[in-house]
């Protein structure tokens, strides 16, 4: 009853796509996960620890061989007769880039993707860390929940005889990153938002992150992504996705592990904006993101703003985020028998707070602040209203907008969604 309590208390998790009976439906829930087959306490516990324990590797990217060209920086580890991607990590120019990885040997090198086909060609400006050859770059040993800051990474020219092909094509297996789907998409339904928060690596093995495009890209559209929250799916903006103008705006999707640390959520999100960018040029985009998501948002807004790049952030949303944390969480990521790692960044007071809260947001970017409540209570049934309009939030926002909705019902709110419709259309004149 300890853990069913605990989790109790912590209602923003799966809350998040719960409009009804919430507090029964939650510890209904719990109570099927923790007893289904193939899941338990032990299971949840070891993939939080293996989220947990990964570590990062990081440096920063000159560049001096005259091309402007947007810049692709490659994680490897090494296999008998080839590299094997890891991870990669897209920038406009020069700037810093950090990867999440487990404990290992890794390889890094960098490029400039002059022709933007993510393609790899010898006649490409690029660099190795430690070495000239693609096969006897120097080592990067990445010890369990370790950092490793690298000497700075210049890309002078091309770099001769590194393999026999002509071009290197990267793909990392289940990065969905510019994948085409639709909604009723069996990898957005509830089960696997479930999965996602319960069982991260699980999630990332099984359906992979990704930013996917909900139709083909567009020149003259631009592009509106939306970022779910603890427990969510992209499935929960449906009824947003179909408010929008598609002759004006096309709507891309963020699906990932809600049980991972934000950072990686952020890192992943401003790679993936700068890969289709360079994929598909556009000048501006949106962000729109609901619960825990504004979390994420205001993480991404941060690093993208304050590493080299073209296209502007035109529009922000936050929908009935707890910018403020939750106590519930912070409870929970002390007292609970399982701690889940986005746990640790949504409690209040916590560290990835403080770096995105001490941070002044950027006037130039209009940001439209909703919060909501349920009747005469001061919360939409799952964050209190201190937390969705912090005075610090309400000082930069371009204007506040409240109704009333609980936490979930929100994005089905007909009064909402002719406002979401009249924000964005308006945004163009």
């Amino acid at each position: 009853m300890k853990l069913i309590k605990t989790l109790n208390n912590l209602g923003l998790l799966d809350q998040t796509i719960l409009p009804q009976n919430l507090t029964r439906t939650l510890l209904t829930s719990v109570v099927v996960i923790l007893l289904s087959s193939g899941c338990s306490l032990l299971e949840i516990s070891q993939q939080s620890e293996g989220v947990n324990q990964a570590g990062t590797i990081s440096g920063h990217v000159d560049i001096e061989s005259g091309s402007d060209a947007p810049v692709t920086i490659l994680l490897f580890t090494k296999q008998e007769f080839a590299p094997k991607l890891e991870r990669k990590y897209v920038l406009q120019g020069a700037g810093e880039f950090r990867f999440y990885a487990q404990e290992g040997t890794y390889y890094v090198a960098a490029f400039q993707d002059t022709n933007r086909d993510t393609l790899y060609q010898q006649t490409e400006p690029a660099v190795l860390h430690g070495g000239t050859d693609l096969f006897n770059a120097a080592p990067v040993v990445l010890q369990s929940s370790g950092h490793v800051e690298l000497d700075r990474l210049v890309i002078k020219g091309p770099i001769a005889n590194q393999t026999n092909r002509d071009n290197i094509s990267f793909e990392i297996e289940q990065d969905h990153t510019g994948e085409i789907a639709s909604l009723d998409d069996p990898r957005f339904s509830r089960e696997i938002g479930s999965l996602g928060l319960w069982k991260p690596i699980s999630f990332i093995d099984q359906v992979g992150i990704g930013l996917y495009m909900l139709s083909s890209s567009e020149a003259k559209r631009i592009p509106v992504i939306f970022i779910h929250g603890a427990g969510g799916t992209p499935l929960e903006f449906v009824e947003l996705v179909n408010s929008l103008d598609s002759k004006r705006f096309e709507p891309w999707v963020l699906h990932y592990p809600s049980g991972l640390r934000l950072d990686i959520v952020s890192d992943y999100l401003v790679k993936s904006i700068n890969q289709l960018e360079t994929q598909y040029p556009f000048d501006n985009f949106y962000l729109i993101a609901h619960s825990m998501g504004g979390l994420v948002m205001r993480s991404t807004v941060k690093k993208y703003t304050e590493s080299e790049h073209h296209p502007v952030i035109g529009l922000t949303m936050t929908i009935n985020s707890p910018m403020d944390g939750m106590a519930s969480a912070e409870f929970g990521a002390r007292s609970s028998p399982i701690v889940i790692p986005s746990w640790r960044d949504i409690a209040q007071n916590s560290e990835f707070l403080r770096i995105i809260r001490d941070w002044p947001w950027p006037e130039e970017i209009p940001y439209h602040l909703v919060f909501s409540y349920q009747g005469g209570d001061s919360d939409d049934g799952v964050v209190d209203l201190e937390s969705q309009i912090p005075l610090s939030l309400q000082a930069e926002a371009t204007r506040l907008y409240g109704f009333n909705a609980g936490h979930a019902t929100i994005l089905t709110n007909p009064v909402f969604i002719q406002r979401f419709q009249n924000i964005l259309n308006n945004s163009l004149l």
